[in-house]
């Protein structure tokens, strides 16, 4: 996921006064390849995890790895029954229609390079994770089941990046996403496919997202060249994404908007005071500290059994202007000028 913590005051001073220490943030990334994503050990020690992949020597590693003893790595497949009816109306068809991947010069060269690589040095150099070690493929639950396994009664984030079925790895974690409910979910959307429903494409994920209440808040675009002409690599480290050419892939957040319930009521639903509080953290680490300052204004009144409200809302307006230190100084200075946040009067 492309997604890295741009603020992080709100968290920190939450976390470091132990806050969630009661209720720990809880997290299950599904693609855990590689490990969590640092954002996430913002909240340490209060975080707990899961993660899930088919690679068995990935997840085994992580785990040898790993120095918090609330975060586990299992090695699983997810999938929907065969009985379920987006099962039923794919039917055989791969999990993205008219995918251009093998076109692209990224595909060409990793070909090329995998070629000339140790087997051993696939997945660490060139992410070739079909080339590792992978579960039996009679281990597969859906996400709901995983969690209910795992007596994970309440989940508040869920990130899945499974390069293949990450649409029916979403539909299999409706009752944990939709009724949990969970607080956030970051997903690798693909840019191309058909019009059918069961197609893993941002405008079915989105429409789904969208139908369980949450709200789009990022999206990153990531790009491929066609090998026909290759473009020049972002990175020197492995031949994946190009400068220019096709929009491919990306990364989309989805977050709950309580604030924006009024106007879409379908979207409402049960948070606790500690699970707001959460949720304005997760705006702050997200980039969007502005989401998390209106949550914390607009919600005082139930908040104020855990903490108040006012200092914290100086921290954000402090993290955006170092010059204040005070919230409502830096709200007034909007309103009696809104060009003085032009970029060229806003560090005057």
């Amino acid at each position: 996921m492309d997604f890295a913590p741009r603020f992080a005051t709100l968290t920190q001073c939450l976390v470091e006064r132990g806050q969630f220490l009661d209720a720990p943030l809880s997290l299950i990334d599904v693609g855990c390849g590689g490990g969590l994503a640092p954002l996430w050990r913002r909240f340490e020690p209060s975080l707990t995890a899961v993660g899930i992949d088919p690679q068995t020597t990935e997840c085994e590693r992580l785990q040898a790895a790993e120095t918090n003893p609330a975060v586990h790595y299992l090695p699983r497949f997810l999938r929907l029954p065969e009985s379920h009816p987006f099962r039923q109306q794919r039917g055989d068809r791969e999990p993205w229609t008219g995918n251009p991947w093998e076109r692209t010069s990224s595909a060409h060269a990793m070909a090329k390079l995998a070629a000339q690589t140790a087997p051993e040095k696939q997945f660490s150099e060139l992410n070739a994770w079909p080339t590792e070690k992978l579960v039996e493929p009679t281990r597969t639950s859906t996400l709901d089941e995983l969690a209910a396994e795992l007596n994970l009664r309440e989940v508040d984030f869920v990130k899945i990046d499974t390069d293949g079925p990450d649409l029916e790895v979403l539909h299999s974690g409706e009752k944990l996403l939709r009724d949990g409910p969970a607080l956030g979910c970051a997903l690798e959307v693909n840019f191309s496919g058909s019009a059918d429903p069961t197609d893993h494409s941002f405008h079915n994920m989105d429409r789904l997202m969208r139908s369980w209440g949450f709200d789009l808040f990022d999206l990153s675009v990531r790009r491929c060249s066609l090998a026909a002409l290759p473009m020049p690599f972002q990175y020197d480290n492995a031949p994946h994404y190009t400068d220019h050419g096709r929009v491919l892939q990306g990364d989309a957040l989805y977050l709950r908007d309580p604030c924006g319930w009024d106007r879409n009521p379908g979207a409402r639903v049960e948070l606790s005071p500690i699970r707001l509080l959460k949720l304005a953290c997760l705006f702050e680490l997200f980039g969007s500290p502005d989401h998390a300052a209106e949550l914390l204004r607009d919600h005082a009144a139930p908040l104020a059994e855990l903490t108040d409200v006012e200092p914290l809302l100086h921290l954000l307006a402090h993290e955006i202007d170092p010059r204040y230190e005070n919230y409502h100084q830096f709200i007034q200075r909007f309103k009696d000028d809104p060009t003085s946040f032009y970029p060229s009067k806003f560090r005057a």
